[in-house]
């Protein structure tokens, strides 16, 4: 029996000195300095309202072992990561990264909000280089809530439509949902239309591939309302507004292509695009950046210029035409096959896009043995592999096979 109530006596014994040396260490280690590094939108003040609100979230040891393992507190939904470091009994460093505002609608302020869909921010400062997102139907918005959007299909599609902006690295100012629910996306100077919420993955990918072989003054509309990652046309008409700005911006900085410029970018009414380029006269005189226009020859439309601008070829008439009917000429003047010799042999491992002799773009293209094949193994008509490894396909973009980035863009 003795036994027993020394052993009680011990236990509470231990007990009593555990829970002293805790109250002492909550009264003794108490915040008197707190340190916030990688805040950007949110003072180190609110940060540490956040962090600290009541007696217990005062110490420095609690803090330390509360997040510790990274745990963000509810006040402070705002924040993606949160590490909490104790540097001396009165001082704790905390370090944060903030959760990115993706867009923003405007009611009167603007509601930014993040990945999630979540308002993070409504304020009256307007934040450069986020979408607004106009035409959604709205309820009244709270912090830190879903965006109330009319439903929430509505904002999956707004999330998803921003991740594949943000996945092929296009930066939108503007997403506008109209009426019968078609979607418009605005990029510089570019309108483009893509119908309803279908297909989005292909319609964004296709959209960057044109991009890819315009010019940042290309201006005018890009109709991807009937894409579903086929060769279907897509429609381009450009903006005779806008055009007439940057011919006049071209001639105040005194430049010599300025006359091309503008006949380039007048020249052609709506053009038929493949997925990455204009088709026959459009195709790259109308929104090449270089200034090389496309002329026309009785009943056939074809292009040239644009390579001896980018080969170095000197000479016009040594530069070969790529037909919009379907020739195949080497444009550089070069033989082609010897092309191919100097290519390296292997197979490439990055899945291209190229244009064909016949105007269409051909997806998972790659190099074998210095020969551009599609994925049933076929020669791609059109398209060869340069001296220096490259591709060039028949609309004489050239194009980097381990990377997929054509080259040829200003």
């Amino acid at each position: 029996m003795r036994t027993k109530r020394k052993r009680r006596l011990t236990n509470f014994i231990i007990l009593f000195v555990v829970i002293l040396v805790i109250l002492s260490g909550l009264f003794l280690f108490r915040v008197r300095k707190v340190t916030v590094s990688g805040n950007s939108r949110y003072s180190a003040e609110e940060i540490e309202e956040g962090l600290i609100t009541d007696f217990l979230s005062g110490s420095t040891l609690y803090l330390w072992w509360t997040y510790r393992n990274g745990e963000i507190p509810d006040t402070m939904p705002y924040l993606d990561t949160l590490k909490v470091t104790m540097t001396s009994p009165f001082a704790v460093r905390v370090t944060v990264t903030e959760k990115d505002l993706v867009g923003y609608f405007d009611t009167g302020s603007y509601a930014y909000f993040d990945e999630d869909g979540v308002i993070l921010e409504i304020t009256d400062e307007l934040y450069d280089g986020i979408p607004i997102i106009t035409g959604a139907t709205l309820g009244e918005m709270t912090l830190y809530q879903k965006a109330p959007t009319e439903s929430s299909s509505q904002l999956r599609t707004i999330l998803s439509l921003l991740e594949l902006l943000d996945y092929q690295e296009l930066t939108a100012s503007e997403i506008r949902f109209a009426e019968d629910s078609e979607i418009t996306v605005y990029i510089g100077y570019i309108e483009a239309v893509l119908g309803q919420d279908e297909y989005l993955e292909e319609k964004i990918a296709n959209l960057k591939a044109i991009l890819n072989t315009m010019s940042a003054s290309s201006a005018g509309t890009l109709h991807l309302e009937n894409v579903t990652g086929k060769n279907e046309d897509i429609t381009f008409t450009p903006s005779d507004e806008v055009i007439v700005e940057t011919e006049n911006e071209t001639e105040e900085n005194g430049d010599s292509d300025a006359e091309a410029s503008g006949t380039t970018q007048t020249a052609a009414d709506t053009s038929t695009l493949s997925g990455a380029t204009t088709d026959g006269g459009a195709a790259s005189g109308t929104t090449d950046s270089t200034g090389d226009s496309a002329s026309d020859s009785g009943d056939t439309a074809s292009e040239d210029g644009t390579d001896s601008a980018d080969s170095g070829s000197a000479d016009a008439s040594d530069t070969g035409t790529a037909d919009a009917a379907g020739t195949d000429d080497d444009s550089t003047g070069d033989d082609s096959t010897a092309d191919d010799d100097t290519a390296d042999d292997g197979e490439s491992d990055v899945d291209l896009m190229v244009f064909n002799s016949s105007g269409q773009l051909v997806y998972h293209v790659h190099v074998k043995d210095g020969v551009v094949i599609d994925s049933s193994g076929n020669e791609v008509p059109g398209c060869y592999v340069n001296e220096d490894g490259n591709v060039v396909d028949a609309y004489m973009n050239i194009i980097d096979p381990d990377t997929g980035d054509v080259l040829n863009i200003d």
